[in-house]
C-alpha cells in the first residue's frame, strides 16, 4: 500500500511539473510571411493607451502556478491523512 501511494504521488508530481509540448500550427509560415509584409507598411495613426491601474488586484486564484501549488498541497494533506488513519509507528520489541 505504501508503494502504491508513493507511486501515485510521483505520477501526480510529474504530471504537474512536466513541460507540455505544443505543436506548431499548419499555417505558421503563412502568418510569418504576412506579418513581414505588414511591417513594410507605415501606420497613419497609432493610438497607444497604457492603463497601469487595472483595479481590483486581479484574479490570483486563476493563475496556473497557484493551481499547481494547491494541487500539490492537497496531495500532501491526503497522504498525511492516510498515514494518520493507518496508525503507523508503534513500538517494535526485539528480543535478544
Amino acid at each position: 500500500m505504501r508503494g502504491f501511494l508513493l507511486s501515485l504521488a510521483i505520477i501526480l508530481t510529474l504530471g504537474v511539473v512536466a513541460p507540455q509540448v505544443v505543436p506548431a500550427p499548419a499555417g505558421a509560415l503563412t502568418v510569418s510571411a504576412s506579418a513581414s509584409a505588414l511591417q513594410d507598411q507605415v501606420p497613419k495613426d497609432l493610438n497607444v493607451d497604457i492603463n497601469v491601474n487595472r483595479g481590483g488586484g486581479g484574479n490570483w486564484y486563476k493563475s496556473p502556478v497557484w493551481i499547481a501549488i494547491g494541487a500539490i498541497a492537497a496531495v500532501v494533506v491526503l497522504l498525511l491523512l492516510v498515514m494518520i488513519a493507518r496508525g503507523g509507528g508503534g513500538t517494535t520489541i526485539v528480543k535478544d
